[in-house]
């Protein structure tokens, strides 16, 4: 029986150890599981902190690129107003306690403008002027230089834009060079591209943006090169691949631009060989002064067809009664017309007519009294203008496939701000983007 009594209490003390074992297992399970959990927990809250940051930070590029739409006389635009300030930079805060240490980049020899929406777009005065409120974020804009692109990999051997400044040396963060302009390739161009340092009329600056979230202190950084992507060419106030005729007893066509923003260009443009024969002592303006004939081939055909799909208004029949409206000077529209389709006689006819944005016209057009055009008219066929009335007044720049005969009252004038409005209507695009969050 004592034998029995021993085996006994040595199986009760190995049930009680197994027992303790089993409890520590659960013990130890339990704690990595809390462990687990917590860590889970706390990587579930950090990317939803990551993403909400880069969310807003996104937000704040998306109010940039708006802002960056249209041109200098929108009341919200944040861009340069002067459209080639080397030291230009613009920020976008949706709090007023922003500092100078907020952004790690400052730089206190740019210009660092606070435009107000619907006010001073050169404002220097620190101020909640984003769009919205309720985001924390801010905003920085400015020109991308040579620099910049030397930075992204840009050599002679492996350019990213044409060098036609006339200097192709490296450049440094002090001195970074040239603005970096998208614009219609020019015959200089080595490369084809249509990214370069001229300056010319069609021109428009590559802006770098660079949005912080400031909601938490790991806060995300994103940064996007954007540009107005482009509308018509536009090299003279009136362009024609025909002969352009008529009577200038009381025409007017001036190729200073009416916006002062940007270069001058020639009042008439004819394509060789056509010419321009107008009798009389017409008052033409810009640089030069006089009718110039040349080479250049503006594609009118192939812009309209690849403009039309994205036309917001279809006119199918004439417009001439008084009051007649297309677009508002706050909502420039595309229009087209297709003259044969349905077959309109004679073209499209437009009489006491006041329109803003692009005119596109499949055929031939005829532009009576008391017409008011603010953007531009884009024609595959004839023009013909027959300015009773009123007269006919354009704001903008008119091209033409084929001729142009003008009878009548007549004043047009190159507005590089109306033709932004018109052709493109400022939009901007990504060329890339990238961040830290």
């Amino acid at each position: 029986m004592k034998t029995g009594g021993k085996r006994l209490g040595n199986n009760r003390g190995s049930v009680i150890n197994l027992v303790l074992l089993i409890l520590l297992a659960a013990t130890i399970a339990g704690v990595v599981a809390v462990a687990i959990t917590s860590t889970d927990q706390r990587i579930t809250r950090n990317l939803k902190v990551r993403k909400t940051e880069f969310y807003t930070a996104e937000a704040g590029i998306e109010e940039a690129k708006a802002r960056l739409m249209g041109t200098s006389t929108r009341p919200n635009y944040a861009g340069d107003p002067a459209g080639a300030n080397l030291l230009w930079s613009a920020y976008l805060s949706s709090s007023a306690s922003w500092q100078t240490s907020s952004d790690p980049e400052y730089n206190g020899a740019y210009q660092n403008y606070f435009p107000v929406p619907g006010g001073s777009k050169t404002a220097t005065a620190i101020s909640a002027n984003s769009m919205q409120s309720t985001l924390p974020y801010f905003v920085k804009i400015r020109h991308k230089r040579e620099y910049d692109a030397e930075q992204a990999g840009h050599t002679s051997a492996k350019p990213h834009y044409n060098d036609l400044d006339g200097s192709t040396a490296a450049h440094s963060a002090a001195s970074p060079g040239s603005i970096i302009y998208y614009g219609f390739a020019t015959a200089a161009a080595s490369t084809g591209s249509q990214f370069t340092t001229a300056t010319t009329a069609d021109g428009k600056p590559v802006e770098i943006v660079t949005a912080y979230s400031t909601g938490d202190t790991n806060r995300a950084v994103l940064r996007a090169e954007i540009y107005k992507s482009l509308g018509p060419r536009v090299i003279a106030a009136v362009y024609a691949q025909g002969n352009v005729t008529g009577n200038g007893s009381s025409m007017s066509v001036n190729g200073n631009d009416n916006c002062g923003v940007a270069a001058a260009v020639p009042p008439i443009y004819t394509m060789n060989p056509a010419v321009t024969n107008i009798n009389g002592n017409p008052t033409l303006a810009g640089n030069p002064a006089t009718p110039v004939t040349g080479p250049t081939n503006i594609d009118i055909d192939g812009m309209v067809a690849g403009m039309r799909g994205g036309a917001t208004q279809i006119l199918t029949a004439d417009m001439t009664a008084n009051g007649s409206t297309i677009g508002s000077s706050s909502n420039y529209v595309t229009a087209y017309s297709d003259t044969s389709n349905p077959f309109n006689v004679g073209g499209l006819k437009l009489q006491n007519v006041t329109g803003y944005g692009t005119l596109l016209v499949q055929g031939d057009l005829e532009l009576g009294g008391n017409v008011n055009w603010n953007g531009v008219i884009l024609v595959t066929g004839t023009i013909t203008f027959n300015g009773g009335g009123g007269g006919i007044n354009v704001r903008g720049a008119v091209l033409g496939s084929q001729t142009i005969d003008i009878n009548g009252g007549l004043d047009i004038r190159y507005d590089s701000c109306k033709v932004d409005e018109a052709g493109s209507g400022g939009a901007v695009r990504v060329l890339n983007w990238y961040g830290d969050y």
